[in-house]
């Protein structure tokens, strides 16, 4: 199914001029090889770009459309009128033998390729690898001008009398040509297992992958055979045989699949996930609207367009961006990527229509949502959620892989979160600290607003059925489980301490807060006890006093059953311990909201 939507993403990307027609692809370049008729080499030129990186403007390689390059892992393989000085200048400062053998592999494919063909550009670029020495190489004045910039060179390309040979008419029907012909690889033909066409030629090797973070910047490979143990089953071919798949299918997927990776406003990473998004029909208004809405960034799409777009999605109508038309039916398909050596390792793959993906990542903001400081309003971006399950003075603070591929699948799809996010949210809030950052660590937050608003969100979805009507987004009042009381109790006493010893530095929070939230009946008595010789310390204002005792009071009584006293639980479950930290986040915040209104 992948393979098949990226091949129908190729047909789309194509009719938009977006994509690499069959046989070419793209490559980084850094020279040209400028040759005159007769095939010498005059000069050698970067045609490096200067890009705007941060304050800095550096030089990077220019992406040229050129023949197909072959997969290189080891082994000598040349490029056709693109490729590196040890090919095509037989120049290798570590292995000058080799660079001959490479130098040679280039001179066969070139013949190959441009024997009979007319154009006086095939005749230079023939005379050339005929008559370039690799053992004089360094002695040429071409080399020389340029030599210690040569030594950090990418790919190169040839022109002849200053006209880009990629666009001699004569030289690209010789390259399909050859190409049509087998290009001598001995190729088998079959059913392509993709499109399901007979008689077609089978790819041996499929193209690399580039862009998944993580993975080799050579690229990596998606789908492959390398080993005795794939060929089971009856099948007895030789890597691609295993799993038929035509050279036409292979280029297509593997060219639409580097084309949105290499599309780095649509490209998102969570921990080592990478992922890519895109349309059925290859329409950009898709993707910048679901890309704002996983990462939280709006550069695309303003706050007001994208609330204006999910209230029409949601409502199931058309909307625009732009002016471009939004269809919800329209599929849409989301990939998640990860990194496993040599090869690229599928996290997850969903498909959908565009509308109902959207809802799914509304649905979970909207669980999401919880009051807070002015500066965490607005969305909780995906990579937030991640990095709060992670150890914040590690050196690699990094959430772990299975988590974030667990995380995305769950919100994409609007499944049950999953239980181990949950579980390390609450390590984290067990094992952290508050810290302000001051000296040389980082600024720590115990019960973070990310934290508190994942423990909303998993109790609404996770366990609706005890806490739907009960969690909100702001303090709940009356609500009456204990767990979450006791939670919003705690913060009383907090604040009761707090207001009696304005200058204390810890309060109850650092000493008591992991017990109390885990075993409440063994804690709480000695901080009542607390709270009353701080409530002494504040007799002399009635007001605050007061008002306090009612708070307290009101507290009191929602944990409080008849002829049973206080009855305490020993222990809290995890779920309950959640809706402990829960309750004591929204009655803080419930806090400072009431001083900023006084204010």
């Amino acid at each position: 199914m992948i393979l098949q939507s990226l091949t129908e993403l190729y047909g789309a990307l194509c009719q938009k001029g977006k994509a690499a027609e069959e046989g070419w692809s793209t490559a980084k370049v850094t020279h040209r090889l400028e040759l005159d008729a007769e095939g010498r080499l005059e000069r050698i030129l970067s045609i490096r770009e200067r890009v705007q990186r941060g304050k800095k403007e550096v030089e990077v390689p220019r992406s040229v459309l050129v023949p197909e390059q072959v997969k290189r892992s080891s082994g000598i393989k040349a490029n056709f009128l693109c490729d590196g000085i040890i090919y095509f200048l037989g120049l290798d400062r570590e292995k000058p033998k080799r660079a001959k053998d490479c130098f040679e592999a280039a001179r066969s494919l070139h013949h190959a390729v441009l024997d009979g063909c007319g154009s006086p550009a095939a005749h230079a670029i023939l005379r050339f690898f005929d008559t370039w020495d690799p053992d004089h190489a360094l002695e040429q004045p071409a080399v020389q001008a340029v030599l210690e910039d040569l030594w950090s060179a990418g790919n190169c390309l040839f022109f002849v009398e200053d006209e880009d040979v990629l666009k001699d008419a004569q030289i690209r029907e010789a390259w399909e040509t050859y190409r049509e012909n087998d290009g001598g690889d001995g190729a088998q033909f079959g059913t392509c297992l993709v499109t399901g066409k007979e008689h077609q030629k089978i790819a041996r090797l499929h193209p690399v992958i580039k862009g998944v973070r993580g993975a080799q910047s050579s690229g990596a490979t998606l789908v492959g055979f390398n080993g005795d143990s794939f060929c089971s089953y009856g099948h007895d071919g030789e890597q691609g045989q295993n799993a038929p798949v035509s050279e036409k299918a292979t280029f297509a997927y593997t060219t639409a699949l580097n084309a949105l990776l290499a599309d780095r406003d649509h490209v998102k990473a969570f921990g080592d996930t990478t992922v890519v998004y895109w349309a059925k029909q290859a329409e950009k208004a898709p993707q910048d609207v679901f890309g704002a809405l996983i990462s939280g960034e709006t550069a695309t799409v303003g706050d007001r367009e994208l609330d204006k777009i999910m209230k029409d999605l949601k409502e199931g109508k058309a909307s625009d961006l732009n002016g471009v038309a939004i269809d919800p039916e329209e599929p849409f398909y989301i990939l998640g990527l990860a990194p496993n050596a040599a090869r690229v390792a599928v996290r997850f793959f969903l498909t959908n229509t565009f509308g109902r993906s959207v809802q799914n990542i509304a649905a979970h903001q909207e669980r999401m949502e919880l009051e807070g400081p002015a500066w965490e309003s607005g969305m909780i971006p995906l990579w937030r959620t991640l990095a709060a399950t992670a150890n914040p003075k590690s050196k690699d603070a990094s959430a772990s892989p299975l988590l974030a591929g667990s995380l995305l699948r769950t919100v994409f799809a609007d499944l049950p979160y999953p239980e181990a996010v949950f579980q390390n949210i609450m390590l984290r809030i067990f094992s952290d600290q508050d810290s302000d950052g001051t000296g040389q660590g980082k600024k720590i937050e115990k019960i973070s607003h990310t934290k508190a608003a994942f423990i909303k969100a998993y109790l609404l979805k996770n366990k609706s059925q005890r806490w739907g009507k009960e969690i909100t987004m702001a303090v709940n009042e009356n609500c009456t489980e204990i767990s979450y009381v006791l939670g919003r109790l705690f913060a009383v006493l907090e604040n009761i301490q707090q207001q009696a010893n304005p200058k204390i530095n810890t309060t109850i929070k650092d000493r008591y807060f992991n017990s109390a939230c885990a075993t409440p009946a063994s804690v709480f008595p000695t901080l009542l006890k607390l709270a009353n010789a701080h409530l002494d310390k504040l007799k002399d204002d009635q007001k605050i006093s007061i008002y306090f005792k009612k708070k307290l009071g009101g507290l009191m009584e929602k944990i409080t059953m008849p002829d049973e006293g206080t009855p305490l639980p020993k222990r809290l479950s995890l779920e309950e311990q959640g809706a402990f930290v829960l309750g004591y986040y929204q009655e803080t915040q419930a806090r400072y909201a009431g001083k900023k209104e006084e204010n």
